[in-house]
């Protein structure tokens, strides 16, 4: 038998839910394809706007080509001011706020269909920052989240720090205290929590003298993917490339920049296909010098293709990995074409963004009172963790500290789930 709460780590890329047992084990629900994340995106179709696909599927029917709206990394709404706007889904203005419902209602749904439980209490997973330097906005950001909550039907809602939950779950396995830092680098934020961490710190209910320290930043996935797309993919479609001569006093401009920075992040494409906008890209075009260059700009505004261009970025992103180039074959365009990206040129356009996250970890130690060579513990968490370039800019600094990376993409919310355990028992 299940409890009637959960833990729900509705994340930029990928989402998952916890439950938990009689014996307040956290366990993972399983979505499609047996696995126990579902990335978050949606697709609305365009016969059929009231019954959305969710996950993978969602993803399948845009590139499969069917008509409709599709949307990935909602989450990197939360803290601007698109929480207060409406977007248009199939000729229908519908606010943000009723889209991440829809999302979040699919999860819950999804959990008591297969444990045979009403769920009405939640632990919602947050970054340390939902936006930097903007506590207002974060303030904001919960609020609006915690309303979704409620209307997607949960009667009782609590928020944790994703790094803590993390925390919690490697916490399970450990057999003797340790101090930690957990550093969680996901699709849109990059997050860091000190704490000790044991066997018998485990049992307690209040582990606020165990956190020493949380930071974090606005940076991850989504803006790796928007590093490399900038540096690699958008030179192909006109970026860096100037305008005509200007007739009347014969200046050279170069091509506007906006068009080609909102195409590069995932929660900005659908603002590109507004009449305005796709009237903006045209005038580019016929006013380039480049204009075979500016014209598959064009046609990905034009044809609505830009989550498209972006999961093809996204898989070479994540193909460099393990290898050492990769060919990004955009075959979605009308005249095909193939761009080779090598491992330093991707490492080269995500360099700063590092360095910001290093800095972030770096006040994470300093407000905790403690040095790298303190830590006895490394939690790595999030997909992006799997970076060669950052793992290994974060390792070469913990030399002493036991690396533990199991359950990348489950021990946010797995954790949620011991969160939960704590505080509705």
């Amino acid at each position: 038998m299940y409890k009637s709460y959960c833990g729900i780590d509705f994340g930029t890329t990928n989402s998952a839910v916890s439950v938990v047992d009689e014996n307040l084990t956290s366990k993972q629900i399983i979505f499609e394809k047996e696995k126990e994340t579902i990335p978050t995106a949606i697709f609305f179709p365009e016969e059929n706007a009231y019954n959305p696909k969710y996950g993978s599927q969602a993803i399948e029917e845009y590139i499969s080509g069917s008509l409709g709206r599709f949307m990935r990394s909602m989450k990197r709404i939360l803290g601007t001011d698109l929480m207060n706007h409406k977007t248009e889904v199939n000729d229908i203005r519908i606010s943000y706020e009723d889209i991440i419902c829809h999302f979040i209602k699919y999860l819950k749904k999804t959990a008591e269909s297969q444990i045979g439980v009403e769920l009405d209490k939640v632990v919602l997973g947050r970054p340390i920052h939902f936006q930097d330097y903007a506590p207002d906005a974060d303030k904001r950001a919960e609020s609006f989240l915690q309303h979704i909550a409620v209307n997607a039907g949960f009667k009782e809602v609590q928020f944790q720090y994703e790094p803590l939950a993390a925390a919690y779950t490697h916490e399970q396995q450990l057999a003797k205290e340790k101090l930690a830092c957990v550093v969680d680098i996901g699709g849109g934020t990059s997050d860091f929590s000190v704490i000790r961490l044991g066997p018998a710190l485990k049992k307690q209910t209040d582990r606020q003298k165990d956190i020493l320290a949380n930071t974090g930043v606005r940076i991850g996935g989504n803006d790796f993917d928007r590093d490399l797309a900038i540096k690699c993919i958008m030179p192909e479609l006109g970026y860096g490339t100037m305008l005509k001569p200007n007739p009347y006093n014969n200046r050279i401009l170069p091509v506007p920049f906006t068009p080609y920075t909102m195409l590069a992040e995932w929660s900005s494409i659908n603002n590109l296909y507004t009449y305005k906008e796709k009237k903006n890209i045209n005038k580019i075009y016929e006013e380039s010098a480049e204009p075979e260059k500016v014209g598959v700009l064009r046609e990905i505004v034009q044809r609505e293709l830009g989550h498209m261009l972006l999961n093809k970025i996204e898989n070479g992103k994540i193909a460099l990995t393990n290898q050492d180039f990769v060919i990004t074959e955009l075959d979605f365009l009308e005249q095909a074409r193939s761009i080779t990206i090598n491992k330093k040129s991707f490492e080269e356009s995500i360099k700063n963004d590092t360095q910001k996250i290093m800095n972030s970890m770096a006040e994470c130690l300093r407000d905790a009172g403690v040095g790298y060579k303190d830590i006895e513990l490394i939690i790595l968490t999030g997909g992006s963790t799997e970076i060669p370039y950052i793992k290994g800019e974060i390792c070469k600094l913990f030399k002493v500290a036991t690396i533990s990376e199991g359950g990348k993409f489950s021990s946010v919310s797995k954790g949620l789930g011991y969160s939960a355990s704590r505080l509705y028992e």
